[in-house]
């Protein structure tokens, strides 16, 4: 009786093990990418491992390691312009081919394609003020290993749309005083 239970416990504990070692690649994966790319792992668990085996070859001098850094380099990028970034992401991309990406702009449909030197990519969300709809759009491809800009917007941007036009005032400017 003890034997079997044994078994029974051993059997299961192995199965369970092999699940771990199978799913927990991509569950590292589903938590570290973008929200886009997230149920591709659910859906195909096995390239998670190709996610954590990329994570490990990652050069240990790469430019952008986190998304601090990412979303500094960002906000360095676009100081002074009409661009927002906001949040950054990172993409986990097909090795040796292009990546497409499709995005709007007021209204328009931008497809553009980079080609990363690493598998890791930093998508850079944001705003840009000069346009209508001032929603969330992505500004910005960053590099991981070099840190190099791979998209910037300001390429998709008409010109009317890179000037800011004149803003008014928060403040209401003081009215001058009577008194000395």
């Amino acid at each position: 009786m003890i034997r079997l239970r044994s078994r029974k416990f051993l059997v299961v504990a192995l199965v369970l093990g092999a699940l771990v070692v199978f799913l927990l690649p991509a569950f590292v994966a589903f938590r570290y990418t973008a929200p886009g790319q997230r149920g591709d792992f659910v859906r195909h668990p096995w390239r998670g491992w190709s996610f954590a085996f990329a994570a490990l070859a990652v050069p240990g001098d790469a430019e952008l390691k986190t998304s601090g850094m990412a979303l500094r380099k960002a906000d360095w990028v676009f100081k002074g312009t009409v661009v927002d970034p906001r949040e950054v992401q990172l993409l986990f991309v097909p090795e040796g081919t292009p990546y497409r990406f499709t995005h709007g702009i007021d209204g328009r449909v931008i497809t553009s394609s980079v080609v990363p030197s690493y598998r890791f990519i930093w998508q850079v969300q944001g705003a840009i003020d000069t346009i209508s709809e001032r929603t969330d759009t992505v500004v910005a491809l960053l590099d991981y290993d070099t840190g190099r800009v791979l998209y910037n917007v300001r390429a998709d941007l008409l010109p009317s749309e890179l000037t800011p036009g004149p803003r008014s005032s928060p403040l209401p400017e003081a009215a001058p005083s009577d008194t000395p």
